[in-house]
């Protein structure tokens, strides 16, 4: 603990907001791999523990530190990837130099861990909290406890924090890329399967968790293969009865029970019942993009005893101790440009050595950073509660703010379900793969409508610039010649010189159309900002071929400025590959010509987050 004598003669420096890490920083870095952790339920897990050391003898220092803790199906020994925001893996060696212990435990069913996986439930979270309460124990712990790490260690923190109950040794947790309901985020978009996100996880989570043992526990081969191999037989409990699922439309293809004790939003209220403090951090090109503000908004709204799915309300007060970081990032990049050293520094002391840091001395906790490198803060996710503008569908591919008074007035759609694969869905749901591949996206000046599958709306040139902050909601009226209709939508801007840039995207399952009004995020003008689909068997409607029909898509959250002089353009299409593609659902597509309605019988529009 010598550090913390170091850290109250510094301390009054943190006001200016310079936190001096580097200088702070005095110890070396004592690994010992593969503790055992037996779980409640007699299952053995397998640790990696992370201690201050003597910088020049490399001895374990003496003292008692607070405690980091990360689980990972990934493997433990991957824990501090190089290429890797800090502390995504479930370790930051920054805060083992700064006075933490850090421990990386293999999730059961993965690694070293015996067990079953679960990907997110029940049982994985009551074993993290065995390994909190192990690690609170340990002989040079001071009995607090802190969680870092991204993706699924993010959403594992936030099962574990609602699992903890109160005066846990659990004080805070630091969640990056995080979903708030895996169903919508990850396997599905408005219905329709998201082919890119799951096969991702299939190989990164199926994949890992089948190999790792062979690196956890090379010093016992009989073990490491044993276990390899009971890895490997899950596959078939998870990936392939998820796969057979989604062939055959079996449960796991919708929401339902499988999916809810999965989803985060339905624990944020006992996160914060149980104290335990939450620092966000995701990105505007994330897998997770929806669900990050949405986590944001629900941790708040349960701090002021509201319901945690509504929106955030005018003026309604916020807890700093739960802050968002959001930005213009990928799934692995979260964070860059910022330094997420000093702040995951920063929140640790605060919540785990009780040093005022500053980190919850702010009115705004949600910070936002836009893709030109602009950042400001808010209190509220919508930024402006209860504001926003709308735009309607007109005739020759027109944006207006005023509805279409003609009698008739349509755009004629055929269905292919293709579209250009070199896109911003594409590079978003791989990860960000496809630009570290090519160096940059695909962008290119288009016209209105590019090709017979896609209409393009576009507005007149913004006399003045205009700030979108928070999600996006379209309404279409349309006629389909079929039973089925796959919509997708890309919220774009377009510059002076036809430059065109993707903001953001959805679709929308013509059978899953059903809305649920209680869940949905209501418009300024009427309509919604976000629609919620219920997504469930029992909430399957065909489509009546030629009937003019209602169609609310969610698209992920926008957080721009569109300067003066650009436009906006909204491209309906039906097709996202190889993000998005129907499965049971092509039968009753092939073959669809779709009639887009803009008049006075029936319009479309699109709801914005203008503040």
């Amino acid at each position: 603990m010598a550090r913390r004598a170091g850290v109250v003669a510094v301390l009054l420096l943190v006001s200016t907001g310079v936190l001096p890490v580097a200088a702070a920083a005095e110890y070396g870095i004592a690994v010992t791999r593969d503790v055992p952790v037996t779980a409640s339920d007699g299952t053995v897990l397998r640790a990696d523990i992370y201690a201050p050391a003597d910088p020049v003898t490399g001895a374990p220092a003496a003292g008692r530190f607070p405690v980091i803790v990360g689980l990972t199906p990934y493997g433990k020994g991957a824990s501090a990837g190089a290429n890797s925001p800090p502390g995504f893996g479930g370790l930051n060696p920054n805060l083992v130099r700064n006075g933490y212990l850090g421990v990386v435990v293999d999730v059961p069913g993965t690694g070293g861990s015996q067990g079953a996986s679960q990907l997110f439930g029940p049982a994985e979270a009551a074993a993290s909290v065995d390994v909190i309460n192990w690690a609170a124990r340990l002989p040079n712990s001071t009995g607090a406890v802190g969680m870092i790490g991204g993706s699924y260690l993010a959403i594992d923190q936030l099962f574990a924090a609602a699992a903890v109950g109160p005066n846990s040794p659990l004080k805070a947790i630091f969640p990056m890329a995080a979903a708030v309901d895996p169903y919508r985020d990850l396997f599905v978009d408005g219905g329709v399967f998201n082919v890119e996100s799951s096969l991702g996880l299939i190989l990164a989570y199926g994949g890992t968790r089948t190999l790792t043992p062979l690196a956890e526990r090379a010093g016992d081969p009989l073990d490491a293969v044993n276990l390899a191999a009971q890895h490997l037989a899950q596959g078939l409990a998870f990936e392939g009865t998820t796969a057979l699922d989604v062939l055959t439309d079996g449960p796991r293809r919708f929401d339902g029970p499988y999916w809810r004790t999965r989803a985060p939003e339905t624990v944020l209220r006992k996160i914060v019942d149980n104290g335990v403090a939450a620092f966000l951090a995701g990105g505007s090109y994330d897998v997770f993009q929806r669900g990050e503000p949405l986590l944001y908004a629900g941790l708040q709204n349960a701090a002021a005893g509201r319901p945690v799915t509504a929106p955030m309300a005018p003026g309604q007060p916020v807890s700093p101790n739960y802050q968002l970081l959001f930005g213009p990032w990928h799934h692995g990049d979260i964070g860059a440009g910022v330094d997420l050293d000093r702040l995951q520094l920063r929140w640790f002391d605060h919540w785990l050595m009780g040093a005022d840091t500053g980190i919850t001395g702010t009115r705004a906790p949600l910070r936002i950073i836009q893709a030109d490198g602009t950042e400001y803060r808010a209190e509220t996710y919508p930024v402006r509660p209860g504001r926003g503008s709308r735009l309607h569908f007109d005739s020759g591919g027109r944006l207006a703010p005023a509805a279409s008074r003609a009698a008739t007035g349509a755009d004629d759609l055929i269905f292919t379900g293709l579209s250009n694969p070199c896109s911003r869905s594409t590079d978003q749901f791989s990860a960000g793969l496809l630009s570290k591949v090519t160096g940059t996206l695909c962008t290119a000046p288009r016209p209105a409508s590019p090709n017979p599958a896609e209409l393009g709306y576009r507005s007149d040139p913004l006399a003045a610039p205009v700030t979108l902050a928070g999600p996006v909601g379209v309404t279409l009226h349309a006629t389909s010649t079929t039973p089925e209709t796959l919509w997708t939508v890309r919220l774009e801007e377009v510059a002076p010189d036809g430059k065109v840039t993707t903001l953001s995207g959805g679709a929308q399952l013509g059978s899953m159309r059903a809305l649920d009004p209680a869940r949905s995020w209501p418009a300024a003008d009427g309509g919604w900002l976000r629609p919620y689909h219920p997504l469930t068997k029992q909430s399957r409607t065909a489509v009546t071929p030629g009937a003019i029909t209602r169609y609310d898509i969610e698209v992920r959250p926008v957080f721009a400025t569109i300067p003066a002089g650009h436009r906006i353009q909204l491209t309906v299409g039906t097709g996202d590959l190889p993000h998005l593609i129907p499965t049971t659902d092509v039968v009753n597509l092939l073959g669809g010509r779709y009639s887009v309605q803009h008049n006075a019988v029936a319009a479309s529009w699109i709801d914005l987050p203008t503040s």
